[in-house]
């Protein structure tokens, strides 16, 4: 009896507390339908939505269906750890605007960047040691400090743009080999929808979809993650396009290749000329492992692979299980972007052994691996990108728990 008398009293109080939130929220002023947010063309991706509405759905999902006290807990240590009203000095953030995450390329400012607005307007320029306060625009670099040319380069390079943000959505732009794009991120329950602005483009050659696919032109700023004296550069300074299935790796004994991927990759270079030039500069950085006819070995995987037309190299690293029938599946594509497939297989890693303990311990790799492992399907169509998640699974809850993992140090 009294057992249930204290269940009845925490639902009651849950609910009391569930009703309060609502209340604040209706009675507090509703979110613009069109603000303005900040873009810059130098930026990789900036992030915009509405911050009350995202709060109001987060307390709703944590406390009422996921019900996860350790990630809760997890949230309030982050929130602490990271010391960001002294950092602001006090700068109080109004809810009611969008906020705006940045992903800046270069030194021109630091990395990462969150605009929002401030609940009181500064009269005049006010800058502190990680912020920038001009009328109630704030900038603010929580990783590290802003210099004074960073801010003077920021204020004098940012456009506005005027968005209409809805609940449960967020604006994406991108930067891809300096053609900026624009698109939303909606989700519903277990179901992830991103719909750009336009994908559809000219016909291309890619795989047959399988495992994990994906196709699309390459990156040409990916190079600057790679280091300069990596022979690897060798093979993509060139590349055009590329079409992957990727199905996983393991772990093996040799010291030069200690992870072995299987995958097959189709790689469209510029030209015939740039495609011939990538592979013979490849085979002189390699000359010391066994090139024979169309296979070469790396490690304890021999690579196979062939020239399909003037400008296009296919590489497998199992001829018998991608190209059973001599030559990969090709298939014609009219959208500029295709992704379909299992997540999981992206953090898929065999004989791991004690080497798993290590990899969950990256904080880069946990997060991907849990957020991928939730997923059950990532589809692309003319009008966007699907991504299905398990049955029970929250998408708001996955990606935030996801970032809280990622910024683990």
């Amino acid at each position: 009896m009294y057992r249930a008398k204290e269940i009845i009293y925490i639902l009651c109080l849950g609910i009391l507390f569930y009703l309060t939130v609502q209340f604040c929220l209706m009675i507090s002023p509703r979110p613009s339908e069109t603000e303005r947010i900040p873009t810059f063309k130098e930026s990789r991706m900036e992030l915009s939505a509405q911050p009350l509405t995202l709060m109001k759905e987060l307390v709703t999902i944590e406390l009422f269906q996921v019900k996860n006290q350790s990630f809760l807990t997890q949230l309030k240590q982050m929130i602490r750890s990271k010391n960001d009203m002294d950092q602001l000095d006090g700068i109080q953030i109004d809810f009611h605007k969008p906020m705006s995450l940045i992903l800046m390329d270069g030194e021109k400012t630091p990395p990462f960047l969150l605009h929002f607005s401030a609940s009181d307007v500064a009269k005049k320029k006010t800058f502190g040691k990680h912020y920038v306060q001009v009328g109630s625009d704030v900038f603010y670099a929580p990783s590290e400090p802003f210099t004074l040319k960073q801010i003077n380069w920021m204020l004098k390079n940012v456009k506005w743009e005027s968005e209409s943000i809805q609940d449960k959505q967020l604006i994406v732009q991108q930067n891809m080999n300096g053609k900026k794009t624009k698109g939303t991120l909606n989700w519903k329950e277990n179901q992830l929808h991103f719909t750009s602005e336009s994908i559809s483009g000219p016909s291309f050659k890619i795989l047959q979809p399988r495992y994990f696919h994906l196709s699309q032109a390459f990156p040409k700023k990916m190079l600057s993650a790679i280091p300069q004296d990596h022979d690897l550069r060798l093979l993509l300074h060139s590349l055009d396009r590329f079409s992957i299935n990727y199905d996983g790796g393991k772990l093996t004994s040799d010291e030069l290749f200690p992870f072995a991927a299987s995958f097959e990759a189709l790689l469209q270079y510029d030209n015939p000329e740039a495609m011939k030039q990538s592979m013979n500069q490849f085979k002189t950085a390699f000359d010391t492992l066994k090139w024979e006819g169309n296979h070469v070995q790396m490690g304890t995987q021999h690579i196979y692979y062939q020239t399909i037309g003037p400008k296009s190299l296919y590489v497998c690293t199992d001829k018998g299980k991608f190209c059973p029938n001599g030559g990969p599946n090709l298939i014609s594509c009219d959208v500029d972007f295709m992704c379909k497939g299992d997540l999981k297989r992206l953090t898929t890693v065999q004989n791991t052994g004690w080497a798993g303990l290590v990899l969950d311990m990256i904080p880069a790799f946990r997060a991907s691996k849990e957020l991928f492992d939730g997923t059950s399907k990532i589809n692309t169509t003319k009008k966007g990108i699907d991504i299905t998640f398990k049955p029970g699974k929250m998408v708001l809850h996955e990606l935030i728990n996801a970032m809280l993992v990622y910024g683990q140090e």
